[in-house]
Formats: C-alpha cells, sequence, structure tokens
C-alpha cells in the first residue's frame, strides 16, 4: 500500500480506517442475522396456530415491513462499504466525488464509506430539501 492515497491518507491511518470498515461490516451482518431470526420466529408462531385478530395481524404486517426496511438499510450501508473498499484498492478513497477536493479524515472516521466532502453533501441534502 503506497504511503498515501491521493497525497490525502497516511497508511497508517487508512489502515485504521479499513478497521473501522470491518468492524461495521461485522455489525451490520450480525444485525442481518438477528433480523432475519427474529422475522422468521415472528412467523413461526404465527403459523403455530396462534390465533389472533385483525389488529394482531395487522400489528404483525407492520412489524415485518420495519424489520424488512431495517435489513434494506443494512444490506445498502454493507454496499457502500464494499464500494469503500474498492475506492481504497483504485486509490482514489477520501477524494470528493463531486469537487474531486479530499474528504477530511474526521468525516471519514466518523463515516468511512463516505463518497463526498462536507460542503458537497451539505449542497446535496440542501438540493435534495429543494426537490420535495
Amino acid at each position: 500500500m503506497t504511503e498515501q492515497v491521493k497525497g490525502t491518507i497516511a497508511a497508517q491511518e487508512l489502515q485504521g480506517l479499513l478497521e473501522q470498515i470491518d468492524a461495521r461490516e461485522e455489525d451490520l451482518r450480525t444485525r442481518i442475522a438477528a433480523e432475519k431470526e427474529r422475522a422468521n420466529a415472528e412467523m413461526t408462531s404465527q403459523l403455530d396456530g396462534v390465533v389472533g385478530d385483525g389488529a394482531d395481524y395487522a400489528g404483525a404486517r407492520i412489524r415485518a415491513g420495519i424489520e424488512n426496511e431495517m435489513v434494506e438499510r443494512h444490506l445498502a450501508d454493507l454496499s457502500a462499504l464494499e464500494a469503500a473498499r474498492q475506492r481504497i484498492k483504485a486509490g482514489t478513497y477520501g477524494v470528493c466525488v463531486d469537487c474531486g477536493e479530499p474528504i477530511g479524515t474526521e468525516r471519514l472516521h466518523a463515516n468511512p464509506a463516505a463518497l463526498r466532502c462536507a460542503e458537497c453533501q451539505t449542497a446535496r441534502e440542501r438540493g435534495a430539501l429543494l426537490t420535495r
């Protein structure tokens, strides 16, 4: 590995960020497994003859929807972390995809999968709010 990626991140700091990515991936995989297990247990209890009313059924559907959304969010986060690994390999990690300037290491430590510097991310979010 080079001493710096695009002159922005020292190798030692990059190693620390990789460790954060590893830890976050492990946490997400654990959460996904737990959500799937919880959903399976709930489905099994419903199939085991637990009789409920319409409200029970509606509540179960709402919980299942929320759990599915959480799993989808975790999968998207895993995908973003994998993309960060690919940027590390390509030597573009830590460089804003919009302006090409370095993403601050403080931001990368807060969000190792960050694609944009804080200014570009803020501008993007403000633009999204204006289009709603």
